[in-house]
């Protein structure tokens, strides 16, 4: 069936096994799902919600009043816009509205601290938000029960001093002013919202020239340098954080015993946490801190994680076993805000358990610097990690990844840290079963480690090489001999630079969040908002 027009081209039946009943894939109320753009199961628009689409638009409606009273120029974009273009109506497989303000900044960093203080504005209105970076994030409503009903997500969209419009984090184009303003009107139903100028011409740079024919399973490819761009400049707080929402979302799931030696290992050595307070970074289902709170009752646990799912479980279990949650997302500079705004004021331990090979670098980086802050405060820092990569390795699947003990200690001493490598024996699986699809206990064996921080004697890493020398460096080196070794060269140089450039852009986003997190300390009259989320239930 074609999505767009409703055309039915083929009918056929399909059977999976011999059992006499229809499969249908439907949530627990019973609401039909289907994969959306994101290649995720979820519900759409047109499927079983009665009365969705209109309190949508009304929301929409309502959001937009609301950034406009903020000052900003908010507009349609996305799906809502094609909808509204194309149909007059919302695309009936689409999951949310899309909404974009149109800065009036072009400089990254001042984009993307209007973008904090923006998130920061509609959650002291009593909105629920998520944050996807600094340039994007999704309002979540709730049916009368507490149930997630729908959700909006609001970007900022902006002009680059190059000519082109940008709206992370897909649209990067050529698109004059005056395709952008003054606003134009798009209806969907009785509905009236603003839109870019020349509609026609955004929605080109959104999708391709065929916008206007629906195309079944038609998925958004951003290219790799607008990716890079806009993850650099606005960050992705949300690294495989619907994976990790996933994982535990059966309650009834098996534990994944791969963790268990080192879990065990950390409670074995919990008499060296000496701290009054323990903070544990990727808590994840908060196994690790009740265990730890059961050893040392009077000891102050905190569970820490950045994904709902997770956070849902250990907060159910820290109110029986006595430890606190909090949300700490270490893909945010913010993070390091944590032991302050969680009212730590002496020294504190920090543990560690498979959360350092399981991460992304960047997160992986603040999570370091946290143990520097944890080590000069009087404490100590403990974690284990999988020296090895599981044998189906996957980039999707951060449980297969690992973490070599030589990187780690590289990635410490830059940050002035030293690493004492201690291996952590593993149990061989009991019986065949202990390694099934149900039940992965020991896929192979992944050279489970621990490691203990201490700070080296340089406390912060020398300062670090200018561009100009790189670029310096990299063209005195020696001209190849051959074709080959000059592509080789050249591929090394290119790469570097673009490693170089990435650092850069980053510092859009640290000088934004620094930015953000002076003005929440220290103006008048405010309370300070730590910028975290509000992730729903």
């Amino acid at each position: 069936m074609d999505s767009g027009n409703g055309v039915e081209y083929a009918r056929f039946t399909v059977a999976f096994d011999a059992t006499p009943v229809r499969t249908a894939v439907v949530d627990g109320e019973g609401i039909p799902l289907s994969i959306n753009k994101w290649g995720r199961l979820g519900k759409t628009l047109g499927a079983g919600n009665p009365g969705v689409q209109e309190r949508i638009l009304n929301r929409t409606s309502e959001i937009i009043e609301v950034l406009r009273g903020l000052g900003l120029h908010p507009f349609i974009v996305g799906g809502t816009l094609l909808g509204a273009v194309r149909d007059g109506a919302l695309l009936p497989h689409d999951d949310d509205a899309d909404i974009a303000y149109l800065s009036d900044f072009t400089n990254p960093a001042d984009v993307a601290a209007e973008g904090l203080r923006t998130g920061h504005a509609l959650q002291n209105l009593g909105y629920e938000l998520v944050r996807h970076s600094a340039a994007h994030m999704q309002l979540f409503f709730r049916t009368p029960e507490g149930d997630p009903d729908y959700y909006i997500d609001v970007f900022t969209a902006f002009f680059t001093a190059d000519g082109m419009v940008n709206q992370p984090f897909h649209v990067r184009g050529r698109l004059r002013e005056d395709q952008m303003v003054p606003f134009s009107n798009a209806a969907i139903g009785e509905h009236v919202y603003p839109a870019p100028a020349d509609p026609e011409a955004w929605l080109v740079i959104n999708y391709d020239e065929n916008w206007r024919t629906p195309i079944p399973g038609y998925q958004l490819h951003t290219p790799e340098t607008t990716r890079r761009r806009f993850n650099t400049w606005f960050g992705a707080f949300h690294f495989h954080r619907d994976f990790w929402n996933d994982w535990y979302a059966d309650p009834n799931a098996p534990a994944f015993s791969e963790w268990h030696p080192g879990r065990d290992w950390i409670v074995q050595h919990e008499t060296e946490l000496s701290s009054p307070v323990v903070l544990e970074l990727g808590a994840g289902d908060g196994d690790l801190a009740g265990r730890l709170t059961s050893a040392a009752p009077r000891r102050r646990v905190i569970a820490s994680d950045f994904a709902y799912g997770p956070s849902t479980i250990a907060r159910e279990r820290g109110a029986i076993d006595g430890f606190e949650t909090a949300h700490i997302n270490l893909y945010r500079t913010l993070a390091l805000a944590s032991p302050a705004r969680l009212g730590i004021s002496g020294p504190f331990d920090i543990v560690a358990n498979h959360f350092l090979d399981e991460v992304g670098h960047l997160a992986r980086g603040n999570a370091l610097r946290l143990v520097r802050m944890a080590l000069r405060s009087g404490g100590s820092a403990v974690a284990t990690l999988h020296g090895h990569p599981a044998e189906d390795i996957r980039f999707d699947d951060p449980t297969t990844w690992h973490l070599a003990s030589y990187d780690l200690e590289r990635e410490a001493k830059a940050l002035g840290l030293g690493v004492e490598v201690i291996p952590i024996e593993q149990s061989a699986p009991q019986t065949p079963e202990d390694t099934s699809a149900e039940n992965p206990t020991q896929r192979s064996d992944r050279r489970t480690y621990g490691a203990r921080f201490t700070l080296s004697e340089r406390p912060f890493p020398p300062k670090e090489e200018s561009l100009r020398s790189q670029l310096k460096r990299l063209f005195l080196r020696a001209r190849p001999q051959s074709q080959k070794e000059a592509l080789s060269v050249l591929t090394e140089r290119v790469a570097e630079l673009e490693r170089e450039l990435d650092e850069y852009r980053r510092d859009s986003l640290r000088v934004a969040e620094l930015m953000d997190l002076a003005e929440q300390r220290f103006t008048p009259g405010i309370s300070p908002n730590t910028g975290e989320d509000r992730s729903p239930k």
